[in-house]
C-alpha cells in the first residue's frame, strides 16, 4: 500500500468519465488526472504541488507530470486559472491553480469557488503567507507568526485524525495567535484538540473550532 510523506484529505477521486472513452490518452495522462482529482472540489478547482502530484500519480521525476498536464490542458481536461482574473495581487499565486473540466466548456470558478477549494489541498499547499513576506516584523513577532502557524496547523490535523473533518486555517489562525502568545506550543494543541473532539463526539456535537481548545486550554 502506498504511503505519503503527507495526510490526504480524502481516500478516492472522482474523475471526468468522458476520459475513460478517449483513445488518445495515455496511462500517464490519467494517474496525473485522478491525482488532481484527488483535491478538488465540486467546481473542479485544486492547487496541488508538482511534488504532491508526483506522489500522488507514482511519477518520480516532475517531466512525467507536465506532459501530461500539456496533454490534459489542450484536450480540455484542465484549465489552467489565471489569477488576474481572480483580481489577485501582482505576483499572483505561489503555485498553479487549476480547474478540472467535467464537460469540457465549463464557466470560470467563481472566486468563492475557489477560495472552499482550499480545504481540500494538504496543509503544506495552501499557501499561507510565510512568515518573510510580512513586512516590518522583529524576530519577537516573527517567532510568534511562526508559533501560530505550527499551532494552527497541528489543530487541523488533529482535527482531521479525530474526526475526518476540515476546517480552514484563515478561519482559526486568528485563535492560534491567542495560543501562541499564552505559551501554547503545537503539541499541546494537538492533544487537547483530540481530548475536545472526544468529547464532542460523546456529545453528538459539531466539530470543536481552536476557539474551544483554547478555552479547554483555559486560554482567554
Amino acid at each position: 500500500m502506498t504511503k505519503y510523506h503527507f495526510e490526504l484529505k480524502r481516500k478516492w477521486s472522482v474523475m471526468p468519465v468522458r476520459a475513460m472513452a478517449d483513445p488518445n490518452i495515455k496511462i500517464r495522462d490519467l494517474k496525473v488526472l485522478g491525482a488532481l482529482c484527488a483535491f478538488t472540489n465540486s467546481a473542479g478547482v485544486c492547487w496541488p504541488s508538482a511534488d504532491t502530484i508526483c506522489v500522488v500519480s507514482g511519477y518520480k521525476e516532475r517531466k512525467s507530470i507536465y506532459e501530461a498536464m500539456k496533454y490534459l490542458k489542450s484536450n480540455k481536461y484542465v484549465r489552467q486559472l489565471n489569477p488576474k482574473d481572480y483580481q489577485e495581487t501582482a505576483s499572483g499565486w505561489k503555485s498553479n491553480r487549476y480547474q478540472v473540466l467535467w464537460d469540457g466548456d465549463e464557466p470560470l470558478p467563481t472566486y468563492e469557488e475557489i477560495h472552499t477549494a482550499k480545504a481540500l489541498q494538504i496543509v503544506s499547499d495552501q499557501e499561507d503567507t510565510p512568515v518573510k513576506e510580512i513586512g516590518g516584523l522583529g524576530d519577537e513577532e516573527t517567532y510568534s507568526h511562526t508559533q501560530a502557524s505550527e499551532v494552527c496547523h497541528a489543530y487541523l490535523r488533529a482535527v482531521q485524525q479525530a474526526m475526518g473533518q476540515v476546517r480552514l486555517f484563515d478561519n482559526e489562525i486568528a485563535h492560534a495567535r491567542r495560543l501562541a502568545t499564552a505559551d501554547k506550543d503545537a503539541e499541546v494543541v494537538a492533544s487537547a484538540t483530540k481530548v475536545v473532539c472526544a468529547l464532542a463526539l460523546q456529545k453528538r456535537a459539531g466539530v470543536p473550532s481552536l476557539a474551544d481548545v483554547a478555552r479547554y486550554l483555559d486560554v482567554q
